[in-house]
C-alpha cells in the first residue's frame, strides 16, 4: 500500500531530494511515496536516493516503452533516451519481416 503523505511530509521529502541534487524532486517523491510500503520504508528509500542511488533502483523498476522493467544493483538502467532506437529498430523489423514472419531483434551490448 503506497504511503500517504501530508503537505508538510512531502515538502520535507522534496527538501531532502533537492538538497542532494535531485532535479525532479517533485517526481521522485511522488513515486519513492507510491513505491514504499511505510513510513520508515520510505525514509530508507530516500536516504539511498539522496545518497546517489539511481531512482530507478531505489524503486526497483524502470519505466520504458511502456513497461515496467524490473532492475536490481548491478543492472543496467534502460534509458529513456534508448526508446528512440528501441522504436527505429521495431520500425524496420516491420519493413523486413517477409511474409509476415516473426523477426528477431537483438540487442547486444547498446548500453
Amino acid at each position: 500500500m503506497p504511503v500517504s503523505l501530508q503537505s508538510a511530509e512531502l515538502a520535507a521529502v522534496v527538501a531532502e531530494l533537492r538538497a542532494a541534487g535531485c532535479v525532479f524532486a517533485e517526481e521522485e517523491a511522488d513515486l519513492l511515496a507510491g513505491a514504499a510500503d511505510s513510513a520508515a520504508g520510505l525514509a530508507e528509500m530516500v536516504r539511498r536516493r539522496a545518497g546517489g542511488l539511481p531512482l530507478e533502483q531505489v524503486l526497483g523498476w524502470a519505466d520504458f516503452c511502456g513497461l515496467r522493467i524490473v532492475v536490481q544493483p548491478g543492472v543496467f538502467v534502460p534509458r529513456r533516451r534508448s526508446e528512440f532506437v528501441v522504436g527505429q529498430a521495431t520500425a524496420i523489423g516491420r519493413l523486413a519481416a517477409p511474409g509476415g514472419e516473426p523477426l528477431v531483434v537483438l540487442d547486444l551490448c547498446f548500453g
